[in-house]
């Protein structure tokens, strides 16, 4: 019995802080089906959102891109990002350095975007949305 405890407590001790770190979620191309996100998220390349799908940002949701002029979210279906005073949805750099192109809606694209914080986006919000609802936006 003496080994065994030993033994369980070196697995205890070095199992946890494996598990407390988990990778951030990675995205990129088509959204294929209606997704919702959250957490902390990393947009490695331009994600678009097709006709017939909406993408919904969870309050409190940290969007990060990959440095790129023309690394974005393209929006011809829905996208809401409804962030909260005390949760806003964050649009940053994924380093915090660098800049992104934005959100762009094409014709036909919807969107309701609210209590969203945005840092180094050159475009911003751009294009030319069928309906588009934006409020407290905050651009740095």
């Amino acid at each position: 019995m003496r080994k065994f405890i030993p033994a369980l407590l070196l697995i205890l001790c070095f199992s946890a802080p494996a598990s407390a770190h988990s990778p951030m979620n990675r995205f990129w191309g088509e959204v294929p089906v209606d997704m919702d996100l959250s957490g902390d998220i990393l947009i490695v390349k331009t994600l678009t959102v097709p006709k017939g799908v909406t993408l919904t940002i969870e309050p409190g949701t940290i969007v990060r891109f990959e440095p790129s002029a023309s690394n974005s979210i393209v929006v011809s279906g829905k996208l809401i990002a409804v962030g909260t005073k005390d949760r806003p949805i964050q649009f940053i750099p994924k380093d915090g350095k660098g800049f992104w192109r934005g959100i762009e809606f094409t014709q036909g694209g919807k969107g309701i975007i609210e209590d969203c914080e945005f840092l180094h986006a050159r475009g911003k919000i751009i294009g030319a949305g069928e309906e588009v609802f934006l409020r407290d936006l905050k651009f740095k």
